[in-house]
């Protein structure tokens, strides 16, 4: 018998917190929604790929994750990109915008569950470049929580930005920032905006000394 082959999908998921996986965003949820509606489509997943505490705001091509994904489709390896939501490929419009004609350039499809068509029908355009615009939209009132939070925290008192072998300041502001959701990467752009050093006086955070911030707090 002869027929096309299935379309090879790549399933792509992602997560910035610990919140978004106890609200339905975890990522076997997001890859079991996509799974399911390949099988509908009659596609094959062959690869699950995830970036996990990770923020949308981070380009595309320096998530692990979504640039092995890129690479496979590109090569010829798969056929197609999908991801539950618009959100979950950017928090920015024309980043988001940017992959898509990527897309269309080289080859490849990429979908979303919130936006099934693509950008192969005029609807289609027209909802991504809405969906793009409210994930914007989403991630700027984060930051502008963050912005409160920080102010709070210096109307509370705490001294910012002072240098200190074991940064007080930094552990109160990461834990609270932790507790409402915020992903280590944007609690690291948090103490950096707040001009918090480091341990040893240096003005950069990573996710990682967060991490270790955050573990000397739950050990006092």
């Amino acid at each position: 018998m002869c027929g096309r082959s299935p379309k090879r999908v790549i399933s792509y998921a992602r997560v910035s917190t610990g919140t978004q996986a106890a609200t339905g965003l975890s990522i076997d949820a997001q890859h079991r929604a996509i799974a399911d509606a390949s099988a509908a489509r009659g596609w094959r997943v062959i690869e699950c790929v995830t970036d996990e505490a990770i923020s949308g705001a981070v380009p595309v091509d320096e998530r692990p994750g979504l640039s092995a994904a890129l690479a496979l489709l590109e090569h010829g390896d798969a056929d197609v990109l999908v991801a539950t939501r618009i959100d979950r490929l950017a928090r920015d419009t024309l980043a988001t915008l940017q992959l898509f004609d990527r897309a269309e350039r080289l080859g490849w499809e990429l979908i979303t569950l919130d936006a099934p068509e693509g950008t192969k029908t005029h609807g289609g355009r027209l909802l991504v470049g809405v969906l793009a615009v409210i994930a914007a939209h989403e991630a700027g009132s984060a930051r502008a929580r963050t912005v409160a939070a920080l102010q709070s925290a210096q109307r509370s008192g705490k001294q910012l930005g002072r240098p200190s072998r074991q940064p007080e300041e930094a552990r109160v502001l990461a834990k609270q920032l932790h507790d409402e959701g915020y992903s280590l990467r944007d609690i690291a752009a948090a103490l950096e905006v707040a001009g918090i050093l480091t341990a040893t006086g240096k003005t950069t955070w990573h996710h990682s000394s967060v991490a270790t911030l955050l573990r000397s707090e739950d050990e006092t």
